[in-house]
């Protein structure tokens, strides 16, 4: 089966979610400040937009994403993030990226 653009988008973007919390102190960011990141590296979003990847991620229990506070990166999530874990939805970091 062939990766729509918009899936294969849609991949990264997460990815680069759970990677740029896995950089951050305590693995926990406020979404806006998020936010500013995913877009200076990038991956521009609307905050509800982050709030529906989140929302997903949180799903898999790679991250917690309470309505408001900190969105915090599980253990589950920093293996994703670091390419120790591949899950359907999500991209995987190339060779080296870490």
């Amino acid at each position: 089966m062939t990766k729509t653009v918009d899936q294969i988008n849609s991949e990264h973007r997460r990815l680069q979610i759970l990677r740029a919390l896995s950089l951050r102190p305590l693995y926990r960011a406020e979404p806006r400040n998020l936010r500013q990141e995913l877009e200076a590296t990038g991956y521009p979003m609307t905050l509800t937009k982050l709030s529906v990847e989140c929302a997903f991620l949180a799903d898999l229990g790679l991250v917690d994403a309470p309505a408001e506070g900190l969105i915090a990166l599980t253990d589950d999530g920093l293996s994703v993030a670091r390419g120790l874990v591949k899950l359907p939805g999500i991209g995987t970091p190339e060779p080296g990226a870490l």
